[in-house]
C-alpha cells in the first residue's frame, strides 16, 4: 500500500507540473517556448558536428542554457518545493506514529528480503558491467547520469525478465548475451539509438520496438523499456 500511494503521488505531481510547464510557456511566458526552440536547434546542430571543439561548445552550451531555463520556471520550483514537503511530512508521520505490525510468521516463512541492485539516485553513475550481481527485475529513475549493464555478468531466469530505465540527461548501455532474446521499446526527444545492428545518430522525438526474432518462443528473454529525454542508447551482444 505503501509503495502503491508513493507512485500514485509522483503520478499527481508529474501531471500538475506538466499542467503548470503548459501554463507557464503558453499564457505567462510565451517568450520561452522561443528559447526552447533556439536551444533544440543549438544542441542539433551542435551534435552534428561534435567531431569539432565549435560543436561540442554550441552542443554543451545548448543543453547547459536549456537546464538553466527548465530549471528557471515555476513548474520546476513547485516540484521541487513538493518533494520537500513530501519528504518532511513523511519523516514527521514517521515519527509521531511509528507502524507496528504484527505478522503471523507461519504465513511468511518463504519470504526472503534481497538487497537492491541499484538504487535510483537523481545524479551519478549505474555501473554493472565489471562485477558479478544476483538478478532482479531492473526499475532505474534518474535525472544525470550514464547507465551500464552487462547481463552477462548475473544468471538470468528461465522466464521474462524486464529492465525499466527513465531519465532525464545521460547514456544508456546494455549488453545481452547471445543466447537471450530481446524485446526493447525505446523513447527519446533527441539522441543517438544502436540496437545491435540498427543505428540512428540524430534520432528526433523517436519511439522505435524491436524485438529478436525468437522472442516469443524463447524460455529466456528480456524486455527492455527506455525513456530518456537526450542521450545514447546503446544495446549490443557480448
Amino acid at each position: 500500500m505503501v509503495n502503491k500511494t508513493r507512485t500514485d503521488w509522483i503520478h499527481i505531481l508529474f501531471i500538475i507540473g506538466c499542467v503548470l510547464f503548459a501554463i507557464e510557456f503558453i499564457f505567462i511566458n510565451p517568450g520561452h517556448l522561443f528559447t526552447l526552440l533556439l536551444l533544440g536547434f543549438a544542441i542539433y546542430f551542435g551534435k552534428r558536428s561534435y567531431h569539432k571543439m565549435s560543436g561540442k561548445t554550441i552542443f554543451w552550451g545548448g543543453v547547459f542554457f536549456l537546464f538553466i531555463t527548465i530549471i528557471d520556471t515555476f513548474a520546476v520550483r513547485f516540484i521541487i518545493l513538493a518533494i520537500i514537503f513530501y519528504i518532511a511530512w513523511s519523516w514527521y508521520k514517521t515519527k509521531k506514529e511509528p507502524k507496528q505490525y504484527h505478522l503471523d510468521s507461519s504465513l511468511f516463512e518463504n519470504v526472503v528480503t534481497e538487497g537492491k541492485v541499484f538504487w535510483n539516485k537523481w545524479f551519478g553513475k549505474y555501473d554493472k558491467s565489471s562485477q558479478p550481481y544476483a538478478w532482479q527485475d531492473m526499475n532505474i529513475q534518474s535525472f544525470v547520469s550514464d547507465i551500464s549493464i552487462d547481463l552477462n555478468n548475473t544468471m538470468l531466469p528461465k522466464e521474462e525478465s524486464t529492465v525499466i530505465i527513465r531519465q532525464l540527461v545521460g547514456n544508456v548501455r546494455i549488453i545481452v548475451p547471445y543466447d537471450v532474446e530481446v524485446s526493447i521499446d525505446h523513447s527519446v526527444l533527441y539522441g543517438e539509438i544502436q540496437v545491435f545492428e540498427h543505428k540512428e545518430s540524430n534520432a528526433f522525438n523517436r519511439n522505435i520496438q524491436m524485438q529478436t526474432d525468437h522472442y516469443h518462443t524463447s524460455s529466456q528473454k528480456v524486455k527492455i523499456y527506455t525513456q530518456v529525454l537526450i542521450g545514447k542508447l546503446e544495446v549490443i551482444r557480448g
